[in-house]
């Protein structure tokens, strides 16, 4: 992955909807969301009020809620989020602890700017370890 920082692997492109959005409402934009180009998979519903992340839900919670709720009454509100601040090894250390493949992004306002995933992550710190160990053998690396 080219990106060496948090905010150079945030994906935008991802499945959030308004607190009063319907359970079913909200099945159907999973329906319709076009994954990225490597195929990633949907794996929350992100529920936002006025920018601000306020809560997520799963697709299992989804699919054992009553159609005609609205999502804000399955969500859940104790988010384990990442900054764009983070670094790279603070947000791997709380997807460990968190055992989440993806998180959530929020700004400085905690506005949602996107999502992270373990693997981009991965990538990423791997390149990093790889260029530092190239600039300590005496090679010049971008």
């Amino acid at each position: 992955m080219s990106g060496s920082t948090l905010q150079q692997i945030v994906r935008d492109k991802t499945v959030f909807v308004e607190p009063r959005t319907t359970v079913a409402q909200t099945i159907k934009e999973v329906r319709e969301f076009t994954p990225t180009d490597d195929g990633a998979s949907v794996y929350y519903v992100y529920v936002i009020d006025d920018e601000k992340l306020i809560g997520v839900v799963s697709l299992r919670e989804l699919l054992n809620a009553v159609d005609s709720d609205p999502v804000s009454e399955v969500m859940t509100t104790e988010l384990v989020t990442a900054s764009t601040s983070d670094t790279l090894a603070r947000v791997i250390r709380q997807i460990i602890d968190s055992r989440f493949e993806v998180l959530p992004v929020v700004d400085e306002s905690e506005r949602f700017v996107g999502v992270v995933r373990a693997n981009d992550v991965i990538d990423a710190l791997d390149e990093q370890t790889t260029k530092q160990l190239f600039k300590q053998a005496g090679f010049w690396m971008r």
